[in-house]
């Protein structure tokens, strides 16, 4: 049997072929691996930076959400103008994680001073500092992007195939909360999640429950329903509309739900809100 190889040296034996940074995330976006572990020289100085920091986070947050999104790598450019490429990892079918590979400085005239001013704009440490975390980036054509990018799909797969990531059934349950919430206009079964995230609907809803103390229906409602009451407060939509938008079948349905959970139909919980608004006014 041949022996089957760590998490931590695929991502050293990337790094000695590429010299590029590798990170692997949780679905929370957490941090569970990386080479190497100190970071990149260049990544050393937008960490101190406030701005950085917060630019990069969003950067990695809409990076991740394509990729859960797509369920393909991700190829962009960050707030720095250097390349990055998020790739997914699965355990068992079902996203588990995230690869990453950062900081890639294209080979094209005029890119390092573009990223260099960038820099100086941040005030990411003085001009020795800048120059030097410059000069360490890795220069790439975007034809080698595309090599690159392929060697790190095969890791990606071969992490993906040999369960070299570690899942926690909380993290599922967080995703399952993620999904519901992005995609409750649309027409959600039991059946399609369990499909989506490799669970039978007995260990889905068990494991769904022990998170949230809820089922996963349960779950779903809530969020239709709050949606639903913003749209009846805020808007003129037509009670149909509202439904619809909210990921309801029918207006009938809805109406019942409503009243089941709310207390009351939608056509009286906007006139309620109406009067309390005027009386408040």
């Amino acid at each position: 049997m041949s022996e089957i190889i760590s998490l931590e040296d695929i991502l050293k034996q990337l790094y000695a072929i590429s010299g590029i940074l590798i990170d692997v995330y949780d679905l929370e976006g957490h941090s569970v691996a990386r080479y190497p572990d100190t970071g990149a020289y260049f990544c050393s100085l937008v960490a101190r930076n406030s701005q950085g920091c917060e630019r990069c986070g969003r950067d990695n947050r809409e990076a991740f959400a394509t990729v859960r999104e797509e369920h393909k790598v991700h190829i962009y450019r960050c707030h720095m103008g250097l390349y990055e490429a998020v790739f997914p990892l699965y355990h068992y079918g079902r996203l588990a994680g995230y690869m990453m590979t950062g900081q890639m400085l294209e080979k094209r005239e005029g890119a390092a001073e573009e990223v260099m001013q960038k820099a100086r704009q941040m005030n990411l440490g003085s001009e020795e500092e800048i120059a030097e975390g410059v000069k360490k980036l890795v220069r790439i054509d975007l034809e080698e992007i595309g090599a690159f990018v392929t060697m790190c799909r095969v890791c990606a797969d071969y992490i993906a195939n040999h369960h070299q990531f570690p899942v926690t059934a909380t993290g599922t349950a967080k995703e399952i909360i993620r999904y519901l919430e992005e995609h409750y206009r649309e027409d959600i079964t039991l059946e399609g999640l369990c499909r989506w995230f490799g669970y039978s609907k007995t260990r889905l809803n068990q494991l769904f429950r022990e998170y949230t103390g809820t089922s996963v229906y349960r779950y779903l409602m809530g969020v239709r329903l709050t949606n639903a009451c913003r749209s009846l407060r805020n808007s003129e939509k037509s009670i149909y509309s509202v439904a619809v938008e909210n990921g309801f079948s029918n207006q009938n349905y809805f109406s019942r739900q409503f009243k089941k959970y709310i207390g009351c139909t939608p056509g009286e919980y906007r006139r309620n809100q109406e009067r309390e608004g005027g009386q408040k006014a």
